[in-house]
Formats: C-alpha cells, structure tokens, sequence
C-alpha cells in the first residue's frame, strides 16, 4: 500500500506577512449575501442578486487558500452587486498581486464576456475599477480568462473546463513615467510555482495610469448584463506586494508526496471545536474508507466504509466526545493512503 502524506506547511517570517493586504477565505456561515460579512461592502445600488457565501470551498492542492473556509458564490439571472473590501493600505509602488481559486459552473448561452474581480483606488466614492479578471464563453462547458488594466481586454488564448477548479493570479505593475503600467495574468490548473513566471498569458496596458491601489471589487454582472445566468465559485483571496506574499502566502494546504491517484482531502474548520466538514475529492469512482485515530494509532471513529462515485464529498463529524490534542484522519481509497492531521480544541 503505497502512504501518502499531507503535510502541513507554515509561511515563515515576518516581513513576508508584512507585505500582505488582504487575506480572505470566506470562514463565515453559508449566508445568501457576503455584505457585512468580514469588512466587506456594498458599492452601488442594492439589486436582486446577491454575492453569496456557500459551502463547502474550493481546493486546489498546495495552495495556501485552499479548503480553509467556504467560498464565494457570484451567480445570477441578471444584474447583482458589486461589493468592495478595503486593503489594509494603500499600494503606490512596486506591484500588486491578487491569487484567488476560481471555478466556473454554470455557462449558459446568455453570457458573453464580462469581470468578475478588479482594484480600484479607493474603497468607495469615484470608482475607476482596472486590472479586472475577465470571462470569455467559448462553448456550454469551456471558456478563456483575460485582463484589461482599463482599456483593451487580453486573453490567454488558453480553454478551461466548466466545474475545474484552477488558480488565477492578477498582477498591476506601477512603472514610472505616463500611461506604460501594465496589468498580467497567470492561470495555473496544477501545481503553484515558486517563482513567478517570466512570462504571463496575458497582458494588458491601455488606459491611464493609477497613483494608488487600495480595494478590491467582486462584481456579480453588475452594469454589465454580459453575465447573465453564469455561476462562478472563488475562494482563497490572497493579495500581496509580491509573489511570496500572495500566491504563496499562507500556505499550508495538503501536500501529496507520491501518489498515483489525484486525490484530495481537507477538512474546515481546523483546529476543530466541535464538529468539522471533512471534504474529499475522487478522481474515479471506488471503495473508501475514512477513520480517525490517535497518532498512537488507537481507532477513534469510523466515518466511511463504501463505494463513493467521482468528485467532491463531504462528512459532518461531530468530535465533541474527543478530548483536546492532535489526531489523524485516514483516508484509504484504491490502494492508496492518505494521513491528514487535525487539531482538536477544547
């Protein structure tokens, strides 16, 4: 039986966190609007459909984001809101960086092409959004992202999947002199570099120059109507001043060593209270088995024992009976084994 270990890795260092300005991963109740939930922020008129916080998050393996909280749910039949939240300072130089985890799944013939994130100077009053996350629809299950910093959209010419979760990282670049600022885009479906990349998908740099950079908007087809019918997850919200203290902040998801299965597993929250959502994700239908023991390998719970089909689970385990300490969820799923460490608090 080949052991797979999911590990947890803790982002060393001060000034690396330092550099962070907003972290978000929706650790809030499901709730049917992210308005007032954390410091987020109504920008705009109040309209019908609203920017939700749903269960359970996204995942997207060794991603520091990654199957923290819930996600955030962008998803309508026409116009929405358009929420703000404030970073914790404003950024004037250098670049800023936005990470997030980002699944569509819905995409209907009524959406064309519209953003979904952006910056914006301020978190309220004059609105001059830029360096916006676009959606391009290519077919019911397929479509392109892009960038515009406030004029041209670029895209990455690249077809991502309906239901694949994927990470998404946006990029202003403040360089001196009159209207030369450039805003990029990556998109990784596996893996989370080290490094950045030298090169980026798409680049965007028509449009004035911003002095500052100090919210970020998520937009739900607001003034838009170019995405209407479209269901958008995001989740795992990282921006930073640099590479390391946005795509790599935090990070401290699981970590597969040797597998030959691509599977997933976490579990919110952890450290546990009470009760904890474990969620896993099959790459194929077959027989699992899910129990928690001590780390002296004393069988504390059997949760699962069974045929589970693909893709994503989840188990609502109520821990109320164990005392407070370190324990070790097993996951055994076609020959393979995964560990996963969980905190029990009293």
């Amino acid at each position: 039986m080949k052991n797979i270990y999911l590990i947890l890795m803790l982002l060393a260092g001060r000034g690396s966190f330092a550099q962070n300005v907003l972290i978000e991963d929706f650790i809030y109740n499901p709730i049917d609007s992210l308005e007032n939930s954390g410091n987020w922020g109504r920008s705009g008129v109040n309209l019908p459909n609203n920017i939700k916080v749903v269960s359970p998050g996204l995942i997207y393996n060794d991603y520091g984001g990654s199957g923290r909280g819930n996600c955030c749910e962008i998803s309508n039949n026409g116009d929405g809101d358009i929420l703000v939240h404030s970073l914790t300072s404003a950024i004037k130089t250098g670049a800023l960086y936005l990470s997030l985890m980002l699944r569509i799944d819905s995409l209907p013939s009524t959406v064309s092409q519209g953003y979904c994130t952006a910056f914006n100077a301020t978190p309220g009053g004059s609105t001059n959004l830029n360096t916006r996350l676009y959606i391009k629809r290519i077919t019911d299950t397929t479509y392109d992202l892009g960038i515009s910093k406030q004029g041209d959209i670029k895209y990455t010419g690249l077809i991502f999947d309906l239901y694949r979760t994927n990470l998404v990282v946006v990029k202003y670049s403040f360089i001196n002199g009159m209207s030369n600022d450039s805003a990029s885009l990556y998109v990784f479906k596996s893996g989370v570099p080290k490094t950045e990349p030298g090169k980026a998908q798409a680049v965007s740099v028509l449009g004035d120059d911003e002095l500052a950079h100090g919210a970020l908007y998520l937009s739900n087809n607001y003034a838009q109507s170019t995405l209407t019918g479209i269901n958008i997850k995001v989740d795992g919200l990282r921006v930073g001043t640099s590479w390391e203290n946005s795509v790599l902040s935090g990070t401290s998801s699981v970590s597969i060593v040797k597998s030959t299965n691509k599977i997933l597993i976490q579990n919110y929250p952890n450290p546990i209270k009470q009760n904890t959502i474990i969620h896993y994700q099959l790459p194929s239908k077959g027989f699992v088995k899910l129990n928690i023991y001590k780390p002296s390998g004393e069988l504390c719970a059997e949760l699962l024992n069974g045929v589970k089909e693909e893709g994503d689970h989840e188990i609502d385990w109520d821990a109320n009976n164990l005392q407070g300490g370190l324990y070790v969820c097993k996951l055994q799923f076609n020959g393979d084994e995964i560990i996963h460490k969980l905190l029990r608090i009293e």
